[in-house]
């Protein structure tokens, strides 16, 4: 009886279980769980559902085709075919919003969307190029409005693919239409804000890849609006790449400054890359100018010394400071890049040295005081910048290694400015400790004592080759300047090993044997060649000497306070 009993509950049970699922209603947890146990789920997936999607998709096409034959048998004007044709996809469009919003029907609003831009974009195309019914300027006006609806519909319902799906054939077609309307202009500003739509979408929703797809578009925008400039078969004015270079330079630049700043994130890979890239377009502009007979590239020089100090002044501020993260790094590299390439376009090679050289000074005092090795790195590359700029560290090389020494090098003073501001940067204090640097801490140090020793021992030797050696006259010695080159080396190694026990210059050891290695190899190259018995005792006497002292010197492990 009570057996009885109980197979009747149950069946009640499920009586009543499929009322509830059949009326509607919400079951209890009880009961869900009883439905999952009695049965799997039926899975919605893309596979499943895949021919009632293919139909869809056949339907939507099929009222399109529609459309157009009664457009081309001229059943009504094709003015007002295209209109329907355009209506038609904005209907598809206005689907993809209005089902995006059940997240568990995203995959038919993706499908909607899809077939609004696969709808849409080519009737942009034939009204501008087969109907004529479009200029190239509103071809790229509308095709920029229905490209600015879709971005919307795909962020407001998180439909990435279809933002993948609109970018890819917006630029598609872009590039289409430029061809048959020759709208460079405007096809170069839609690619720029198209990037600038892909960029904030990502931004929005956390998205990742498509901000690359739009940046190649607007990155090809201008630079093929550049190369337009110069043919004679496109109307496109000199100065306009350079100022569509500006704007997306600007565009970008303030867009990463907003997205850093304001929303406190971090730069990433596609940040620095573009920002490279932009860089560089934007002064590719400047010369395709140029050689167009504009000479902008003082006001490029100016613009970029502005846009310099913008990056110098976020990377300053006190939240990138504090964070001691990529930002730093980044907003000071851009700032690095932009004053050098500047500064290079305003003024001659000689005078941008010495610039260089006076903001090492304040890059080393800086690094000191807010504890950046990375301003250290920054001092070296500019004081490398400056001894190429300015021609030392060819008169360098010239000096301690060449066959020979051309007269009146050293009559440039900027010389000595960019060698005395060399060493002026190894007795400031500058950042040499740092747990993300690790051992590579001190290698901005080990490069400046090394352009120390080359520029300094070039100096020594162009001074005093004229007087000892008659470098000025027509038959130099050249014994006498392969030992005065001899005995400058060895000093180089003693001074080095002597500026190795200040905790100041620890790095400077390990440049001592190499230098010497140097004066070995030199011994056999010039010395034996070139040398009289006077010269070659007087250069063993000096490398020898300088072999005794170095060894002393370096083992004294304790160095001394600064």
């Amino acid at each position: 009886m009570g057996e009885g009993i109980a197979n009747l509950e149950v069946r009640v049970a499920a009586v009543e279980r499929r009322l509830a699922v059949l009326e509607g209603a919400k079951p209890s947890a009880t009961v869900a769980d009883d439905l999952s146990e009695a049965g799997p789920e039926i899975e919605t997936s893309l596979l499943s559902n895949a021919p009632t999607h293919i139909g869809k998709i056949l339907l939507i096409f099929g009222g399109a085709f529609l459309l157009r034959a009664i457009t081309d048998e001229q059943i009504v004007p094709t003015a007002i075919g295209i209109a329907m044709g355009t209506s038609y996809a904005l209907f598809w469009l206005s689907m993809a919003y209005r089902t995006g919003r059940d997240k568990s029907r995203s995959l038919n609003a993706l499908f909607y969307g899809a077939s609004s831009v696969f709808l849409a974009l080519p009737l942009f195309v034939e009204a501008t190029t087969r109907f004529e019914l479009l200029t190239g300027r509103q071809g790229v006006v509308a095709l920029g409005v229905f490209c600015a609806l879709t971005l919307a519909v795909a962020i407001a319902r998180n439909l990435r693919s279809l933002c993948w799906v609109v970018t890819g054939g917006s630029i598609a077609t872009a590039f289409v239409v430029l061809n048959t309307s020759h709208s460079a202009v405007e096809t170069a500003a839609f690619l720029l804000l198209l990037g600038l739509g892909t960029l904030w979408a990502i931004y929005r929703q956390q998205w990742t890849g498509v901000q690359w797809l739009g940046a190649v578009g607007a990155n090809m925008g201008v630079f093929v609006l550049a190369v337009l400039s110069v043919s004679d078969r496109w109307s496109v004015q000199a100065l306009t790449p350079f100022f569509m270079a500006v704007l997306l330079l600007v565009a970008y630049l303030g867009s990463f400054a907003i997205r850093t700043h304001l929303r406190d994130k971090k730069i990433g890979v596609f940040e620095a890359m573009q920002t490279v890239i932009v860089v560089a377009i934007a002064f590719l502009t400047a010369i395709t100018a140029l050689r167009a007979g504009r000479d902008i590239l003082v006001e490029a020089g100016y613009l970029s010394l502005v846009l310099s100090a913008c990056a110098y002044g976020m990377a300053f501020t006190p939240e990138t400071r504090a964070r001691r993260g990529v930002n730093f790094y980044f907003y000071s590299t851009t700032g690095l890049i932009l004053v050098v390439a500047g500064s290079a376009l305003i003024v001659s090679p000689g005078q941008a040295a010495v610039a260089w050289s006076l903001l090492a000074l304040a890059m080393a005092w800086c690094s000191g005081r807010y504890s950046r090795v990375a301003l250290s790195l920054q001092c070296t590359f500019l004081l490398l910048a400056a001894g190429i700029a300015s021609g030392l560290l060819a008169m360098g090389f010239e000096a301690l290694a060449g066959e020979g020494l051309a007269p009146g090098r050293i009559a440039s003073p900027g010389y000595l400015i960019v060698a005395l501001t060399t060493v002026a940067c190894l007795f400031i204090p500058v950042a040499q400790h740092s747990d993300r640097w690790g051992v590579f801490a001190g290698l901005p140090q080990l490069v400046v004592l090394a352009l120390s020793v080359w520029e300094v021992g070039g100096l020594m030797v162009v001074l005093a080759a004229p007087l000892l050696a008659n470098t000025t006259g027509a038959a130099p010695d050249l014994a006498i300047l392969a030992a005065l080159r001899t005995g400058v080396l060895a000093a180089s190694s003693v001074t080095l090993a002597l500026s190795s026990r200040y905790a100041r210059w620890p790095e400077a050891r390990w440049l001592v044997y190499p230098v010497l290695i140097l004066v070995g190899f030199k011994f056999f190259l010039e010395d034996f060649p070139n040398g009289r018995p006077v010269t070659l005792f007087v250069a063993f006497a000096l490398v020898g000497s300088a072999l005794i002292l170095v060894a002393k010197l370096l083992r004294r492990d304790n160095p001394t306070a600064n």
